[in-house]
């Protein structure tokens, strides 16, 4: 199959994930540690298994620590999303996380060494000022009041892109899946130290009806979200980064459609503003959006 296949597959089942997270929360599970305490768990039986598929290749103590690190992030990141998706649209949510390009870049600048150039500096001023443009409460000519969401976001995003940059450092010098099996093995390990909170023992107790009922949801989400995760590795294989990241920025426009689809024929399971008015504000957002991934990245 053609690279373009798989680069648009990533964001297809991401936005697909998106959504099913958000009828979670508001259908099932109130609570989102507890999803997240639960998806992490599954991230770490999925680790050991692509380890065990792997034969279980040891990694330098300092590599291990990093990783790990980074799977630890990989389930906190999580946190911040959830708590923004709980009250928001998701297609007003999701295009937030185009920031991460913004955290990526001058984290890799920082620590990697790599250089920005001035149309990818421009390419972060248009994400950044779409960004809030996408979470203004008010677009007028003296208010501009940003959403809690931003903030939230940006938390998640910068977490992310961290993320990004220690599972690069980490893949130099040993193999994707790898690397892949210990990053999801912390994310297991930091789901069970969430287990170890007695509030979210708690929270997971009073829940649990709810929790046994959704298992099998949380599971095939996670699925997608790793089959998703893969099929991006493998696409950058086939075709140089940039063009992947590019076609991974349609996640916005997607998601934005599937939330109108759904909330005109399934209402009763997901329910977006999807007045005229809404739908013009994202869609001018996530082209602004879209022109600056494509000055960050070509």
């Amino acid at each position: 199959m053609p690279w373009y296949f798989f680069a648009a597959l990533t964001p297809t089942l991401y936005s697909i994930s998106n959504f099913i997270d958000k009828f979670l929360l508001d259908k099932k599970i109130k609570e989102p540690v507890a999803i997240t305490a639960l998806s992490s768990l599954i991230s770490g039986i999925l680790g050991i298994i692509f380890l065990a598929f792997m034969g279980f290749k040891i990694l330098t103590p300092f590599q291990t620590l990093l990783i790990i690190g980074s799977g630890f992030l990989l389930t906190l990141y999580i946190l911040p999303y959830y708590q923004v998706l709980r009250n928001e649209d998701a297609s007003r949510v999701v295009p937030l996380y185009q920031f991460i390009p913004v955290f990526t870049l001058i984290l890799s600048a920082i620590f990697l060494k790599e250089s920005l150039f001035p149309r990818q500096i421009v390419g972060l001023v248009l994400i950044v000022v779409s960004g809030f443009l996408l979470s203004a409460e008010k677009i007028e000519a003296k208010i501009f009041k940003p959403r809690k969401a931003l903030w939230f976001m940006l938390l998640s995003g910068f977490m992310y892109g961290l993320i990004g940059i220690l599972f690069r450092f980490v893949s130099k010098d040993a193999s994707f899946w790898t690397v892949l099996g210990y990053e999801y093995v912390g994310s297991g390990m930091a789901g069970i130290a969430l287990f170890l909170i007695p509030k979210v023992r708690e929270s997971i107790r009073r829940q649990s009806g709810e929790l046994k009922s959704s298992l099998g949801i949380l599971t095939v989400n996670e699925i997608i979200a790793v089959i998703a995760q893969m099929s991006e590795a493998y696409a950058v294989t086939l075709v140089a980064v940039p063009l992947v990241n590019m076609v991974g920025g349609i996640q916005p426009l997607l998601t934005l459609v599937i939330g109108i689809v759904l909330s005109t024929w399934f209402p009763h399971l997901i329910k977006e503003d999807i007045h005229k008015v809404a739908v013009a504000h994202k869609l001018i957002s996530i082209i602004i959006i879209f022109a600056g991934l494509y000055l960050v990245y070509f």
